[in-house]
């Protein structure tokens, strides 16, 4: 029988109107994320982060997993220093005092990077208690306790 158990602690969750509530954590759990028979959350939702996924509201970025936000983070980082250093060339190759269309698109592009940098740092910021400074190899050691936690997590759904 799949019983709806608490995410947190285990516990089976009492149905609710529409949602349940675990009487040991003393609080509501959505049922999105009651999960069956004890199991925990899951944390890593997707293989991969897409790029585009930057285009979402700052609401939408938020129920975004920590990896996700992570992913993202280094991604808008790598991208916002190419954008500076193109802005800095096109400045720089630009003799007339107006200008170019394409200089004020690099520039509010650059803008628009800042904004997405500040909101993941200011995301991440609320889950760690600082701006953790982002690297492939953190990513990849991230990503690798996550698998193996995740196999832990198989092994004994399995006993």
């Amino acid at each position: 029988m799949n019983l709806a158990t608490c995410p947190y602690c285990g516990s089976t969750l009492l149905k609710t109107e529409s949602t349940f509530f675990c009487a040991f954590c003393q609080m509501k759990v959505s049922k999105h994320i009651a999960q069956t028979d004890g199991k925990r959350l899951v944390i890593r939702k997707r293989d991969f982060t897409q790029p585009a996924q930057l285009e979402q509201s700052t609401r939408r970025l938020k129920k975004l997993s920590t990896y996700e936000l992570l992913e993202l983070y280094h991604f808008i980082r790598t991208e916002e220093q190419a954008a500076e250093v193109v802005l800095t060339y096109v400045t720089d190759l630009e003799q007339e005092e107006t200008e170019s269309y394409e200089s004020v698109l690099e520039t509010t592009t650059l803008t628009w990077k800042k904004k997405k940098r500040y909101i993941l740092e200011n995301l991440l910021r609320e889950r760690f208690g600082y701006i953790p400074t982002v690297t492939v190899r953190h990513l990849e050691e991230y990503r690798e306790k996550i698998r193996q936690d995740e196999r832990i997590l198989m092994t004994e759904d399995k006993e």
